[in-house]
């Protein structure tokens, strides 16, 4: 009699090793909703339209300041021509420069710090109008063409 309960126990045992508990569902289901959450954002934004060569520009002097890990100047001239200076380096001179093509607006200069935040120097007013600028993501913000 002792050896039949032995055999339904080891049975049970069995039986429950070929099942999941609910912790583990649980940890399965949080980990593919995380795996989820970092690819989403990928296939979903994938179709974005492409940035303007002056947003390329803001883009990069944003992540080349968070990089360095110090404030930057960004002078873009009204003939398109552009620089990024430190601002602890000056005597480095020119850290990036180029050119954008059909710039439209006037010259100015963007203070873009390394916790990504930005704006326009104070010299900089009409640019500030013609090219808004989220100053915490420092994103071109283009208005929609007016009816």
């Amino acid at each position: 009699m002792r050896s039949e309960a032995f055999l339904k126990s080891d049975r049970c045992l069995a039986s429950r090793r070929g099942a999941f508990t609910l912790v583990e569902v649980i940890v399965v289901l949080i980990l593919l909703g995380l795996a989820a959450g970092l690819v989403a954002p990928a296939i979903i934004f994938s179709d974005r339209e492409p940035q303007s060569q002056l947003a390329q520009v803001i883009a990069g002097t944003r992540d080349l300041a968070a990089r360095r890990g110090e404030s930057l100047h960004m002078h873009v001239a009204a003939s398109g021509d552009w620089t990024v200076e430190g601002a602890a380096s000056i005597a480095e001179g020119a850290l990036a420069s180029g050119r954008i093509d059909d710039f439209p607006g006037p010259s100015f200069t963007l203070v873009v710090s390394p916790i990504g935040t930005c704006g326009f120097d104070v010299r900089s007013s009409e640019a500030a109008r013609a090219f808004p600028v989220d100053p915490l993501t420092c994103e071109l913000q283009l208005r929609e063409a007016e009816s």
